[in-house]
């Protein structure tokens, strides 16, 4: 019983120490109101624009934390049951979000009323990229900077390597801040959204990045039906030139030999008539491996159920300022009842310090 009675007393004692300083607190509470006020009024405008879709994965996809285990194993689920196509699961769509070619392209998407490059409008209206790529290159980059004038060699061209400069890894990272891509690994559904000062370029980019991963899925999804379509498709070009000619072969030599019959003339005939017969055969064989072919590719080429499709925003999404200021006041609040319940022992144990 006593040990509550101490505690209630000391809840008192609390209770009058900031009824005592109310006045502080008071003040405190409303200055950081008043901060969270100018900021929320000075916070840039964001509007966030977003699609969402599914992808139709196969039935081989449908278990596919399995697969992941297995092939961590060293095991093919995929050949074992049946040979599905191979997919990009839809976990890795973020990491393609990511990549440097995705980004890259999604760079020079047109935007705006006058179809620039979305590098184009960012450099041109100052989203902090250029000041930053500038402060970057004269601070740290500025030994570097003298070294390479001094130095200055061409660099011979590489086909087979991603060249990323300076300017685009900044651009890189902007995209990072204003572009999301989220899965839901339950239902299946994947959400990309676009945050951006201006809503219409805004919604421009969602589609463009919308478009752009699925384009992606899809050439993977169907690179080996078309890699076969392709080959068949070339072996059947080859194979009709060939049965062409083994055509006017037979024709002309027919018209040369009109009034022949000899057994030589019969042989060569004979001869040129089992070529065209066995050409006729496979060509007409490559016939349907080519039509086989295009349903396969058609068939391989995913297909995306569209949930969401991309908007122009109309309501923006930053700053939440009522969340904003409430934070802000809470946060003074906080700090100034804090500090007047601390800062008497705070103080006794510095005298004590110092005396002893």
């Amino acid at each position: 019983m006593n040990d509550n009675k101490d505690d209630e007393i000391d809840l008192i004692a609390l209770l009058k120490t900031v009824f005592v300083a109310r006045r502080f607190v008071i003040t405190i509470t409303v200055m950081f109101s008043v901060l969270g006020i100018v900021l929320a009024l000075v916070s840039p405008v964001r509007y966030t624009a977003s699609s969402m879709f599914m992808p139709q994965l196969s039935e081989g996809q449908s278990n596919s934390s399995l697969g992941g285990l297995a092939s961590l194993a060293g095991i093919n689920l995929t050949a074992i049951m049946g040979g599905q196509p191979q997919e990009i699961a839809p976990s890795l769509y973020p990491q393609i979000a990511e990549s440097s070619p995705y980004r890259m392209a999604l760079l020079e998407t047109p935007v705006g009323e006058n179809q620039i490059s979305f590098r184009d409008y960012i450099i041109g209206q100052g989203e902090g990229v250029s000041i930053i790529a500038s402060i970057k290159k004269y601070t740290i980059g500025l030994p570097s900077l003298l070294f390479s004038s001094n130095n200055e060699e061409p660099t011979p061209q590489t086909n087979n390597l991603f060249d990323i400069s300076e300017e685009d890894k900044d651009l890189f990272e902007f995209l990072g801040q204003i572009l999301s891509v989220e899965v839901d690994d339950q239902e299946g559904l994947v959400s990309i959204g676009v945050e951006f000062s201006d809503r219409k370029i805004a919604a421009q980019l969602a589609q463009a990045a919308t478009d752009l991963l699925q384009t992606k899925i899809i050439a993977f999804k169907s690179q080996s039906a078309r890699n076969n379509l392709q080959f068949v498709q070339g072996q059947f070009d080859a194979k009709r030139q060939e049965f062409e000619q083994i055509q006017d072969s037979i024709a002309m030599f027919k018209d040369q030999n009109l009034n022949i019959t000899s057994s030589l003339y019969q042989n060569q005939l004979t001869r040129l008539e089992s070529r065209f017969t066995v050409t006729s055969s496979v060509f007409q064989g490559l016939v349907g491996q080519v039509e086989q072919a295009k349903i396969q590719v058609n068939k391989d080429t995913p297909i995306f159920m569209i949930i969401e499709p991309v908007s122009v925003p109309l309501k923006r999404s930053k700053p939440q300022r009522t969340m904003m200021v409430i934070i802000w006041t809470f946060l003074g609040g906080v700090i100034a009842v804090g500090w007047t319940l601390v800062k008497a022992p705070v103080f006794q144990i510095l005298e004590e310090l110092k005396s002893s």
